[in-house]
This record gives structure tokens, C-alpha cells and sequence, in this order.
């Protein structure tokens, strides 16, 4: 894929290196409210989906991952 401007490239890179630095993932979500998972297409499977950001020199990575398991916080010890 080609970058149509540089606006475009220099706001993905920040986004994939500010990730990447940070050794996390953001968590991207959809509906009114900011908290419904993903559909892909009417009907189908919702997902949980997760932003992970790769840098390497001048070139970057954005990771969608998708999951369908349940999320559970894990209690503290």
C-alpha cells in the first residue's frame, strides 16, 4: 500500500510507534457508547479487536487482531 500524503504516514507511524514503545495494544471497539465489539458484516460474528503497532526504522506495522473470547479481568493476589 501507498501513503497518499505525508500527513497520512506521519499520523500511522506515531500511532504504530507510540504502541510499540509502549509494549501494548489499544483496544478498538464500535456502537454509540464506545463499547460494543466489532461485527465485520450484518449477522455476523462480533470480535474484540486489539491495535498493535511495529516500527522498524522508517517503516511501520498496524496489527488488527480479533478475538471472539470472552474477556476476563483477572483478579489480584
Amino acid at each position: 500500500m501507498q501513503h497518499v500524503n505525508g500527513l497520512t504516514y506521519d499520523f500511522l507511524f506515531d500511532m504504530a510507534k507510540k504502541l510499540a514503545d509502549a509494549g501494548a495494544m489499544m483496544l478498538i471497539t464500535a456502537g454509540a457508547k464506545g463499547n460494543e465489539p466489532l461485527v465485520m458484516s450484518n449477522g455476523g460474528t462480533p470480535y474484540r479487536a486489539f491495535l498493535e503497532g511495529r516500527v522498524q526504522g522508517d517503516s511501520y506495522a498496524l496489527i488488527l487482531r480479533l478475538t471472539n473470547l470472552e474477556l476476563k479481568e483477572i483478579p489480584a493476589k
